[in-house]
């Protein structure tokens, strides 16, 4: 009898390992696929929303969103604080070029990615917005922690881990379409508190966008 139990439990434990190795072959390959998905894409716009907590305070914001590779991103906030403030970023330079909302929106000034008035509460800059740097991030989770793969009318992937990756993060939920790209990126705390959260809706993929629209009333001097 104890040798039947036995028996048992190692089919047990076989089964539930195959299904955690399963489940981490599935959230690979659908990285995968997502990542040459992103590989091709020139350009795109969306209606961002996002969210940020740190400690009791929390920010909501929506924007107007383009991005142009190898990295330009242009933002302009429709909704929340700042409303009517735009940001450009430019790869190269590696610096932001914004104004405000309202009657001092004629004041342009060039600022580090890092700088307070061009980040979130949690300092999540504008470069770290896009698809590509979402897949990035996942990319930890992906190698190194327990993830599962929800089927629906989108793929939902989601990762936790015993030690936080990128700061206070502990745990990724990442949505992604029928196109493969992520068009929603949830960040959570170790009490599994949302901490970050974006998404991307009325995506529009290679439309042909322009440096000169992108940066159009923000470019550096010089150009590209």
């Amino acid at each position: 009898m104890r040798r039947y139990r036995f028996c048992g439990l190692v089919v047990a434990l076989f089964f539930a390992l195959a299904g955690v190795l399963q489940a981490q072959e599935g959230a690979q390959g659908l990285y995968d696929r997502a990542w040459q998905a992103w590989q091709g894409i020139k350009d795109y716009t969306c209606i961002l929303s996002s969210y940020n907590r740190l400690g009791d305070k929390e920010e909501y914001k929506t924007y107007e969103y383009w991005y142009l590779k190898p990295g330009y991103v242009r933002m302009k906030v429709i909704k929340g604080k700042g409303k009517g403030g735009e940001v450009f970023y430019d790869p190269h330079r590696h610096k932001v070029r914004g104004h405000k909302g309202g009657f001092f929106s004629f004041v342009v000034l060039t600022l580090e990615p890092t700088d307070k008035r061009v980040t979130s509460i949690r300092g999540v800059r504008v470069d770290e917005t896009t698809f590509g740097y979402i897949l990035s991030q996942l990319k930890p989770y992906i190698d190194h922690s327990q993830c599962e793969v929800a089927q629906g009318n989108f793929v939902t992937v989601s990762c936790k881990s015993s030690v936080p990756y990128h700061g206070d993060i502990f745990s990724e939920k990442v949505v992604f379409n029928n196109q493969l790209f992520p068009v929603v990126w949830e960040r959570y705390g170790k009490d599994g508190t949302l901490l970050y959260r974006l998404e991307c809706k009325d995506v529009r993929i290679n439309k042909g966008l322009t440096y000169e629209e992108i940066s159009k009333g923000l470019a550096f001097k010089g150009g590209k």
